[in-house]
């Protein structure tokens, strides 16, 4: 299967360097065109903020509650969104890369062409969400919640799904290279699905799940040799 095109944030080259408090933004504010470095926005909580053109490094988003927002042409460098809560969001031509997301929630968000790069998203979720081309790759995902997800199309690359639980998800067209599935949950889901595996261990650790998940016992020939 020849590699999806994800296009990749516009950004301007002369961003204008802000530092914004979190009791400055409020419902339906709109950051356009913004360079933040460092900028602590913990605990930020906004419905219908568009963030489009900007770049934030090592900026704090952790316990932030977003509810609808519109994210376009957004890098996200070093950032911490742990327990944040975005649903109901829209992001476009977005890129996150060496970030923290452990137990982030997006449910119902809608991604398109998204880069997730080198970054922790253990017992995140993305219940009910929509991903289109969207690529994870050398991201932690153990125990992260698919449940009922569209990964139509999307491309896991060396990714740890130890735990993860894929129930009732849609995965027309999706590609796992080289993932882990330790204990990986509703995998009989995956139909449509392409897993690429060189490693025979984690090939092995998929063929355990899918035998689980369709209730097959795998068995060792000598424990039935004829009498």
């Amino acid at each position: 299967m020849p590699p999806q095109k994800i296009a990749t944030p516009r950004l301007r080259s002369d961003l204008d360097r802000q530092a914004p408090a979190v009791d400055e933004i409020e419902d339906e504010d709109r950051l356009l065109d913004l360079e933040l470095e460092d900028v602590e926005l913990r605990g930020l909580a906004a419905e219908h903020l568009e963030i489009s053109g900007c770049r934030l490094t090592r900026c704090d988003l952790g316990g932030s509650e977003l509810e609808k927002a519109v994210l376009v042409d957004l890098v996200l460098d070093h950032c911490d969104l742990a327990n944040a809560r975005w649903s109901d969001a829209s992001a476009s031509r977005v890129a996150i890369s060496s970030s923290r997301l452990t137990g982030f929630a997006g449910p119902a968000l809608n991604l398109q062409h998204v880069t997730v790069r080198d970054c922790v998203l253990d017992f995140s979720s993305f219940r009910f969400a929509k991903f289109v081309r969207t690529e994870f790759t050398d991201c932690r995902l153990q125990s992260a919640d698919f449940v009922s997800a569209d990964l139509s199309g999307t491309v896991f690359r060396h990714c740890d799904l130890t735990g993860a639980e894929f129930s009732q998800v849609k995965a027309n067209g999706a590609v796992f290279v080289d993932c882990t599935w330790e204990g990986a949950r509703g995998i009989a889901s995956l139909g449509g699905a392409t897993i690429a595996n060189s490693s025979p261990i984690d090939a092995l650790a998929v063929t355990l799940a899918m035998a689980s998940a369709l209730g097959i016992t795998l068995g060792d020939p000598d424990d039935f040799q004829p009498l």
